[in-house]
């Protein structure tokens, strides 16, 4: 299993239609869904097709370093070389803590990026929210 490095200075977006949403409640409570490249997020934010879709930025404070998993067997790898919990988001989240695992990555996951799932975001800083256009992402006809 091969490993996806990102700087310190890396921006990296989360993509949400939640119209309660905001760029401090989507930390920490859980399992963390994070995407490489603003189109990504701006994507995942318009997956429902309602509410309020913004993308939050972030920063990444320090270097992150997290294992690739590229199918499902690498995931299963992953989960058993750090003996993680999966029954629930919360168990998950302690077993990756408890092992030191920060998260992992799917580089090959969607054309527009990465998928990176993190299960502490202190690494994180806010940049910025920026509001998302269904027409300019979707086409005229959304």
């Amino acid at each position: 299993m091969n490993e996806m490095k990102f700087n310190a200075g890396t921006l990296v977006y989360h993509g949400t239609d939640r119209q309660e949403a905001d760029e401090v409640s989507v930390l920490g409570r859980h399992a963390f869904w994070l995407a490489a490249t603003r189109e990504l997020a701006e994507t995942q934010a318009l997956r429902n097709r309602s509410g309020s879709p913004k993308v939050f930025v972030y920063r990444l404070k320090h270097d992150l370093v997290l294992p690739a998993v590229h199918t499902t067997e690498d995931v299963k790898a992953l989960l058993k070389k750090y003996e993680l919990w999966v029954t629930e988001d919360e168990l998950l989240q302690a077993s990756a803590l408890a092992a030191n695992l920060p998260g992992w990555a799917y580089p090959d996951a969607n054309p527009l990026g990465a998928f990176i799932k993190l299960f502490d975001t202190g690494m994180l800083e806010y940049v910025e929210t920026l509001p998302v256009d269904r027409a300019s992402v979707l086409g005229q006809s959304a």
